[in-house]
């Protein structure tokens, strides 16, 4: 059976590293025609699109983009759409977030502000764009792919505020993508153990299976994950086999031995 990717055209929010940047990178390699990428860091956003440019032939686009911005949002997908036309926008990739340190009782002490703006960040615009982009696809008899970057954090006691929007995330993605797949839409996501990014700085002197370093324990496989790693469950999730596997939460955790602190 031939694995292919299913959207061509994919808009991807948090594109400028990381995650969204493996992803992205792996979606041309794919055989994505038009990347998107969109955030509030339009430097970081561009600095990213020559990276890529660099080793890839298709259109790569930059916007900037801030996911709180709730009335803005269909607008956005319009733009969106006006960049990559006669192309149809069919894929959404959302690896936007922010973190929240809850330990010691931090998440339980947590600022009305904080808990508003890791909310608005992680769960309401996340939501909010979800079904602003259906809805686009639906009104546009497009079938498309929607894959979201929850976290290992969805398993934990909800201790964070962290922790609470992944879990709302994994729960929204297990539901609706149950039925949006009806219409066409294909929703699924990957829920990432300790990987090595920018969000997590922390980590750096941890092996990453490729770099040396000291052992992560808390794992099976004794390291933390690499970005292009959950680059490849991405591709899969937004590929062919996605669509059997609509409303699926894919755990990529390498054998974390403590989901509970």
């Amino acid at each position: 059976m031939k694995v292919f990717l299913r959207p061509k055209n994919i808009l991807i929010i948090g594109g400028s590293g990381g995650i969204g940047y493996a992803a992205a990178q792996r979606l041309l390699d794919g055989g994505a025609q038009n990347i998107i990428l969109a955030s509030r860091n339009i430097n970081k956003l561009e600095q990213a699109k020559n990276n890529l440019i660099k080793n890839n032939s298709q259109s790569i686009h930059c916007i900037n983009f801030d996911i709180t911005n709730i009335s803005q949002q269909e607008k956005f997908l319009l733009q969106c759409q006006k960049l990559i036309t006669p192309n149809n926008l069919d894929g959404l990739l959302i690896s936007s977030g922010v973190n929240f340190d809850g330990g010691n009782w931090k998440g339980f002490n947590i600022s009305e502000n904080d808990w508003d703006k890791v909310m608005n960040i992680n769960l309401k615009g996340v939501f909010f764009l979800l079904r602003n982009f259906t809805n686009f696809l639906c009104e546009n008899k497009i079938k498309g792919n929607i894959c979201i970057v929850s976290s290992i954090s969805a398993h934990r006691d909800l201790i964070s505020i962290y922790q609470v929007t992944k879990n709302a995330l994994s729960r929204i993605v297990h539901a609706y993508g149950k039925y949006l797949c009806e219409r066409g839409v294909v929703l699924n996501c990957v829920e990432p153990g300790v990987v090595n990014t920018e969000m997590m700085p922390q980590l750096k002197n941890y092996t990453d299976g490729i770099r040396e370093g000291k052992p992560w324990n808390e794992s099976s496989i004794r390291r933390i994950i690499r970005p292009e790693e959950i680059a490849e469950i991405i591709y899969v999730l937004m590929s062919n086999l996605g669509e059997i596997m609509s409303g699926s939460c894919i755990l990529c955790g390498g054998g974390t031995k403590a989901l509970f602190p």
